[in-house]
């Protein structure tokens, strides 16, 4: 029973947020453009529940500003998080998705 107009009208916070997009206070010069988000993120079908997570977002976003504020943490974090990051490379993802979905003879691409 997922209610995302309870939740907009539960946070004040939030409901600024949807008051803004759905004034034309982002998108003066093209009226409607976020029309279909705006629909999408106030429909009980959403399947990712995205008002939902609004709290946890400015919680989390809340943290990383703390956080920024520490310029030497800062940096040691941002270092890790890139050399952490490779697991997650377009090229092994492709490489995955091709063994396991697409099962595809990889083509020799041959250096400039």
């Amino acid at each position: 029973h997922y209610d995302p107009v309870g939740i907009i009208n539960d946070n004040e916070e939030l409901k600024r947020v949807m008051y803004l997009l759905e004034c034309g206070h982002f998108n003066q010069f093209e009226p409607g453009i976020f029309d279909a988000i705006i629909s999408s993120l106030k429909s009980p079908s959403d399947p990712w529940m995205t008002i939902a997570d609004f709290a946890s977002f400015v919680k989390a976003q809340k943290r990383v500003e703390h956080a920024f504020q520490d310029k030497d943490r800062w940096i040691k974090m941002s270092i890790l998080n890139c050399a952490g990051s490779g697991k997650f490379s377009t090229d092994r993802t492709i490489n995955e998705y091709n063994q396991e979905i697409w099962r595809l003879t990889p083509v020799a691409v041959n250096p400039i």
